[in-house]
């Protein structure tokens, strides 16, 4: 049989041929075994749980109650169905929300119509009183701007007219008259020809007074007049100005309010079609479903038609592709692992060796993943029973997860238990035994030896000690069978590493060494760990 194995490097064989057919037993079964000299390692041994890596919680993000329940440890595919609510009311909900937002848009749309005609009608409006208020101004500015050049022209011209008439009717008159008092002409054309110088006369009158008003130009009266006219229209233009916006924005305003109203409509609705859609959760990822226990409820798992919500979730995916052990490590070797930094490349943290308890065959090489920042008593987790039972009060532990570095699907599950070694220290060339094969004699370590034919005790001088060999430092030479008692695996040591002070050493091995006959100081007796399940196989806080 290798004992240990790659876990040690010092490699003790079984007995076999003449030895072993000589008969020679011990006072308890075990094996002759030949010393070879090799490797020492100082490891820290402790026990967990296997959990796995990536693990996704299923919630629902709503109350509701389970309609369907994938079969418990299935192996799904990624968008698989898991698991979903009942959605009868949700449904109908929804229908409502429908026909509520196909009204609500009618309504929109009505209101959007009405709003752009009545717009136009205003637009319209607003457009005619701005007309009226821009040919009152120009009145205005004509009347003020009097007399223009051209009514001067034409007054000028208009008088001069009358002049110039007059003069050729006076001519015309002075010129006949002396034809009439000859005899040579009738009164009547006199007369004619006075009659038209009167009229010249009037005429002349007229566009002197036509002359005079041009030239004065609009009288007070009318520029009053046109000033109010041209007031009244620009006040007039302002309050429809005022009319426009107060009406448009009262459009707008049932516009928006029914957009509001479509808005919130729709809201609700996606808010509806959501809530059917997370109404069933899918697998993000694949994996194989594991229902959660409810505490509160008597540690049972879900099943169809109970409750489940936000802060109760109703199934686990976990991935079994990578896995993890949680566990706890002396404080005494916690300064010699390291763990590896968060996003950091693998082989960057401590190694370490993690053996399953159902599959002892096997041992899976691993990496420190993560150290807890805080110490702990290592009885904190444990109950009354274990910590009677192991006694290891006051010493204080750190949690550190390692994960492997080897995918086993098909063999490891969550909730397996481990040990995991972690190597601190490595001393080439050191000859060691069990610590099974050191026996405490009248007050002396001592092994049994085989010699001549039988075994005879001989003392030994001890060294450094790991977690369940010791190194011989005088009293065995290389090749000798010294003999080692089954017994079941030795508790973790909690022994100080070389470099701590003498105190130390002694406050951890108080209270843990045996009576006359017992193994030798700084040799614990091996104890059995048992069933409990260690504090290690907690999860991450």
């Amino acid at each position: 049989m290798l004992l240990l194995g790659a876990c040690l490097g010092v490699y003790l064989l079984p007995a076999s041929g003449p030895i072993a057919a000589t008969g020679v037993t011990a006072s308890a079964p075990g094996e002759w075994l030949p010393v070879k000299r090799g490797d020492f390692e100082i490891l820290c041994r402790e026990e967990g749980e296997l959990r796995p890596v990536k693990v996704t919680t299923m919630t629902f993000l709503r109350w509701g109650k389970i309609s369907y329940l994938i079969p418990e440890s299935t192996c799904v595919k990624k968008g698989e169905k898991l698991v979903s609510l009942e959605t009868k009311d949700l449904e109908e909900d929804f229908q409502r929300c429908q026909e509520d937002l196909a009204a609500g848009e009618r309504d929109l749309a009505q209101r959007e119509q009405n709003r752009d005609l009545d717009l136009k009608r205003l637009a319209t409006e607003l457009s005619s009183e701005k007309e009226r208020a821009a040919l009152a101004a120009l009145r205005e500015r004509e009347l003020l701007a009097k007399p223009l050049p051209e009514d001067k022209e034409q007054a000028a011209s208009e008088l001069e007219g009358a002049k110039t008439q007059l003069e050729s009717a006076k001519a015309s008159l002075e010129a006949y008259k002396p034809l009439a008092e000859a005899g040579f002409g009738s009164g009547t054309d006199l007369a004619g020809r006075e009659l038209a110088v009167a009229q010249a006369e009037v005429e002349l009158e007229r566009a002197q007074i036509r002359h005079k008003l041009a030239m004065a130009g609009a009288k007070p009266e009318e520029r009053q007049r046109a000033k109010l006219e041209r007031e009244q229209a620009d006040l007039t233009l302002r309050i429809k100005e005022i009319d426009v916006v107060s009406q448009t924005n009262a459009l707008h305003v049932k516009v928006s309010a029914g957009q509001r109203s479509v808005a919130l409509l729709k809201h609700k609705l996606e808010d509806r079609k959501e809530e059917l859609a997370r109404s069933t959760l899918y697998a993000p990822h694949d994996g194989i479903a594991v229902y959660r226990v409810i505490e509160w409820r008597g540690n049972k798992k879900v099943e169809v038609g109970e409750q489940v919500g936000p802060w109760l979730s109703p199934m686990e995916l976990p991935i079994y592709d990578k896995m993890k052990v949680r566990t706890q490590v002396p404080e005494s070797f916690i300064r010699k692992i390291k763990a590896r930094p968060p996003g950091g490349a693998p082989g960057t943290g401590s190694k370490a060796r993690v053996t399953v308890k159902t599959l002892p065959d096997r041992v899976y090489t691993a990496e420190v993943t993560w150290i807890d920042g805080w110490a702990r008593d290592r009885n904190s987790k444990l109950a009354e029973a274990d910590i009677r039972a192991q006694g290891l009060s006051g010493v204080r532990v750190f949690d550190v997860e390692v994960e492997l570095a080897e995918s086993d699907p098909d063999r490891l599950r969550e909730g397996f238990r481990a040990t995991v070694e972690f190597p601190v220290e490595t001393y080439p060339g050191m000859l060691s035994v069990p610590i099974s094969a050191v026996t405490n004699r009248d007050g002396a370590a001592q092994v049994q030896v085989w010699k001549t034919g039988a075994g005879e005790w001989r003392k030994v001088e001890l060294g450094m000690q790991s977690v369940d060999r010791v190194v011989v430092t005088a009293g065995l030479r290389e090749g000798e069978l010294v003999f080692a008692p089954r017994t079941a695996p030795p508790r973790p040591v909690e022994k100080p590493l070389p470099e701590e002070s003498s105190d130390v050493a002694k406050n951890r091995g108080r209270g843990r060494r045996e009576s006359a006959g017992g193994p030798p100081e700084g040799v614990p007796p091996p104890q059995p760990r048992g069933d409990k399940k260690p504090e290690g196989g907690g999860r991450r806080p």
